[in-house]
């Protein structure tokens, strides 16, 4: 297995199964030269911060432990009150990769090709490139010093952490954001959404329908299509129609269609679907782009505060959560030696520990990130010097 085979049995459960991840550093306040004048002064793209924010939450949220050991969703005593906890964030993976399709539309035209791939590529790799590191090297640590061999070697480990781990959003946004780049003079033609319209629906069926649904990681090409709609949202000035609509229209429907995500997961967990939580489940992709438009209407202020800064911070949660994820789990089972179970399979106190758990994670996912741009380790500090739209 995967992350399990780091210190602790069931850490695999926790984050390898249950990646759905992606956090990446979007920002950038330049823009297309087809965007309104007015548009591009009014509030500095203040929802960008927000959906950052937000969306991270979603991650965290995703891979919070719930389970020990065996133990699975489907043994609690009130499943869809389990299935509609955890639909409720899961717009994030999809609504990353369209903030950062809005934000690549200002320069996508403005600059050769394989220059603008580059420039984002190489932002982007070395964070990750140190990040993916620290999980081998304590792998390895397990493995050859506290002489706890598991299944896989390192070579083999590694290989594990690229394809099928939490940090499996950068590749696939880099694989998307080549695709997009290739093609960039069909761009502005709806007829190109179209065609990545039905290659995400055939990924919906395969992934999330089929009997052989699997987890989203493994969906390749099925989040160009995010990418480019972000792009289109941008590039058409589609904000000022968004404006239009009222905001108690938009929380209206956000609810209503976050409501019919969770009973199609219920539906699909009662007639033995695998993936009942899939991302690319039609209603989560609705779901996530209502949750895309509805945040760009209602966030028109910037988030002020002193403790929480996205735009630094965020990519830095997506790439080290998975060891406050780690300790987590260590800390779990030492209350377990002490009776205290945090496990509980009686839904309501499932929740309460759920949460806290949750809370516990991203306090200290976001404690170690302000501590490593502190010290300027990892090649964090980029994220706060140079636009992330020049990034991803």
């Amino acid at each position: 297995m995967l992350l399990h085979e780091l210190f602790w049995p069931d850490f695999y459960l926790f984050l390898y199964m249950q990646g759905n991840t992606g956090a990446i550093q979007p920002e950038n306040l330049s823009v297309a030269p087809s965007f309104e004048p007015a548009l591009l002064r009014k509030n500095n793209y203040a929802f960008v911060d927000w959906i950052r924010m937000i969306s991270m939450v979603g991650i965290i949220w995703a891979h919070t432990p719930g389970f020990a050991g065996a133990e699975n969703y489907f043994m609690l005593d009130n499943v869809p009150a389990y299935l509609f906890l955890m639909d409720f964030f899961k717009f994030g993976v999809i609504c990353f990769f369209m903030i950062s399709g809005f934000l690549l539309a200002g320069k996508i035209h403005r600059e050769p090709p394989l220059e603008y791939f580059l420039r984002r590529f190489y932002a982007t790799f070395l964070p990750y490139i140190v990040a993916f590191s620290g999980v081998v090297l304590l792998f390895a640590f397990k493995t050859y010093v506290l002489q706890m061999a598991g299944d896989l070697t390192v070579g083999e480990y590694i290989i594990d952490m690229f394809l099928n781990s939490a940090l499996w959003f950068l590749p696939s946004y880099w694989l998307s954001l080549l695709v997009i780049i290739s093609c960039r003079r069909f761009l502005d033609h709806k007829y190109f959404g179209l065609l990545l319209l039905s290659i995400t629906m055939g990924h919906s069926w395969y992934f999330a329908y089929s009997s052989n649904a699997q987890s989203h990681v493994h969906a390749l090409f099925a989040f160009i299509l995010y990418l480019w709609l972000g792009y289109y949202i941008a590039r058409a000035n589609l904000a000022r129609y968004f404006q239009k609509i009222s905001v108690a229209t938009l929380v209206a429907g956000l609810v209503l269609m976050y409501i019919l995500c969770s009973l199609e997961s219920v539906a699909m967990w009662r007639n033995g679907f695998k993936e009942p939580l899939s991302i690319l489940r039609i209603s989560n992709q609705f779901y996530s782009v209502l949750a895309f438009i509805t945040m760009m209407r209602v966030f028109q202020k910037p988030l002020v505060s002193k403790w929480l800064k996205p735009r630094s911070e965020t990519f830095g949660i997506y790439l080290y959560h998975m060891f406050p994820l780690a300790v987590l789990v260590f800390l779990l089972k030492i209350l377990s030696k002490f009776g205290i179970n945090t496990y509980s399979l009686h839904t309501p106190v499932f929740i309460g520990w759920f949460i806290v758990k949750f809370i516990f994670v991203y306090l200290f996912t976001l404690i170690i990130v302000k501590v490593l741009l502190r010290i300027n380790f990892g090649f964090l500090r980029t994220t706060e010097s140079t636009p992330v739209a020049d990034k991803v």
